[in-house]
């Protein structure tokens, strides 16, 4: 039992223009001076442990997951190797993949997020002005990344931060390297970015649409259902052939049973890029006060009122069928 993140995946993060590291991006990370991917003491531990046949502490987010049956990071991080890393070659010490969190500037605000991962939300909140701080990422300036195969960009809203492209332009060899993003489909990408991406060995983008129409709206406050479908097509159409899709849904208890109508919406209307190659429909678990498993109703219900009061939505009116199970 191990798991190939602990040992050639680097997640990095920037909170308060500190810089925060770790073996993957569902790992607590921890507060570092510099980026010392063999030496790191908490990279050491956390290695030795696997090597053991130990649970870390720090992993505990996919020991929960996969004790509840489900799919974790570490299924995938398994996969992933077995399908990529069969050349023969010793890939100890090496930065194989990199999780880049590209910073909180995000034009939404989630239901399930708050204001850590997007500005807007601290927006909302109304944080003051000079206590917002837009954080930006810029590791990619300190560390050796020539063999790297894989990057994962998240936010925040990676497509509105130029600063990722510095890391695209930065990796020499491209054509064996894929990229995968989240992404709410509600920016589109600069065509410098782009031709950027047709360079790579394959592109990614991981859709972050969790239900459809007003039930969307509601949970990816302040997009509009209409048009994220004109930039679902816009992206179909647009796209060099390298450019794969796929939809990661965080299913909880706003829209857990009405999953199989956003699957179908997919099937009929987004289910292949231009050259046919298929959208790949994945899901997972939301954590925190909104999951799927209540444990607490009477907070589930004050936190949605709250949300209402601020935005002068209804959540009575959007989810009719939570109305008796909350309130019973």
């Amino acid at each position: 039992m191990s798991c190939p993140d602990a040992f050639n995946c680097l997640n990095v993060e920037a909170k308060d223009d500190e810089t925060y590291i770790s073996s993957c991006c569902v790992m607590p990370s921890w507060k570092v001076e510099n980026i010392d991917f063999i030496n790191d003491e908490n990279f050491k531990r956390i290695r030795e442990q696997w090597n053991n046949g130990e649970w870390p502490d720090e992993c505990s987010y996919c020991k929960t997951v996969e004790d509840r049956g489900d799919r974790s990071r570490r299924h995938g991080s398994i996969e992933w190797e077995e399908r990529n890393i069969n050349d023969g070659v010793d890939y100890t010490d090496k930065i194989l993949k990199i999780d880049y969190w590209t910073g909180n500037n995000c034009n939404l605000r989630c239901a399930i997020c708050g204001p850590r991962f997007s500005i807007a939300w601290q927006k909302e909140l109304g944080i003051e002005k000079q206590k917002r701080v837009t954080q930006t990422n810029k590791f990619w300036k300190t560390i050796d990344v020539d063999e790297v195969r894989w990057v994962h960009f998240n936010g925040g809203e990676p497509m509105l931060v130029d600063e990722h492209w510095e890391l695209l332009k930065k990796i020499k060899n491209k054509e064996n390297v894929v990229l995968n993003y989240n992404t709410n489909a509600s920016v589109l990408p600069k065509p410098e970015l782009v031709d950027l991406w047709s360079q790579f060995k394959l592109v990614s983008l991981d859709f972050s649409i969790d239900d459809i129409g007003k039930r969307f709206e509601y949970q990816r406050y302040p997009a509009k259902w209409e048009k994220i479908v004109e930039n679902l097509f816009w992206f179909r159409e647009q796209m060099p052939v390298n450019v794969m899709f796929g939809v990661n849904s965080a299913l909880g208890i706003l829209n857990y049973n009405n999953y199989p109508h956003l699957k179908n919406w997919f099937n009929e209307n987004f289910s292949t890029n231009r050259v046919t190659d298929p959208v790949r429909l994945v899901w997972q678990s939301t954590d925190g006060i909104l999951s799927k498993d209540v444990k607490d109703k009477r907070k589930v219900v004050e936190y949605l009122n709250r949300l209402d009061k601020r935005r002068g939505s209804n959540w009575r009116e959007t989810f009719p069928e939570l109305i008796d199970f909350l309130y019973n």
